[in-house]
């Protein structure tokens, strides 16, 4: 199943033509809708504030993971090992972003600074008492559940951590 993930991953980057390198060019490649890409938007009822901190503080707790892939094509064999970072900021008024970035070891040489992106949620306050969630990812099946996640936390629920895909 990893590796199968890794295929989507790397067919989803090089559909994009150049992978992005910041969180700005991410969105944008994201929202022409690449293929396996997906998109869901949701409208919370809860404070900006309450949704960033329960999503920081979950992404922070269950999205950071990684695994070794050990591929071998005749007498030839490799290891890469990905490693997945979540982050979660304040980036204006009423504003934050929570990306995921997928570092491999080795390491590309084009690959930007904390790995490649493979996931976005602008968090932004629609009312004092209204926030929008919009997701971008990949809609490889095995996604879904961090969707789910986020979304729930972001709801204020007491979502257990997803199986990583």
């Amino acid at each position: 199943m990893r590796s199968a993930f890794i295929l989507v991953c790397a067919v989803f980057l090089a559909s994009c033509a150049t992978a992005p390198k910041t969180v700005s060019e991410f969105r944008e490649a994201m929202i022409k809708r690449p293929a396996f890409s997906k998109q869901e938007v949701h409208d919370i009822s809860r404070d900006f504030s309450s949704v960033v901190n329960d999503v920081k503080r979950k992404s922070t707790e269950c999205l950071q993971f990684g695994f070794r892939t050990t591929t071998q094509w005749g007498s030839n064999v490799s290891q890469t090992t990905s490693v997945f970072h979540p982050r979660v900021q304040v980036v204006g008024v009423g504003k934050a972003e929570m990306t995921m970035q997928m570092e491999r070891q080795p390491k590309s040489s084009n690959a930007p600074e904390g790995g490649a992106y493979v996931f976005l949620a602008d968090i932004v306050r629609a009312t004092p008492a209204k926030t929008r969630i919009t997701m971008y990812g990949t809609s490889f099946p095995t996604w879904q559940p961090i969707f789910d996640a986020i979304k729930g936390w972001s709801e204020g629920k007491n979502i257990k951590c997803p199986d990583t895909p």
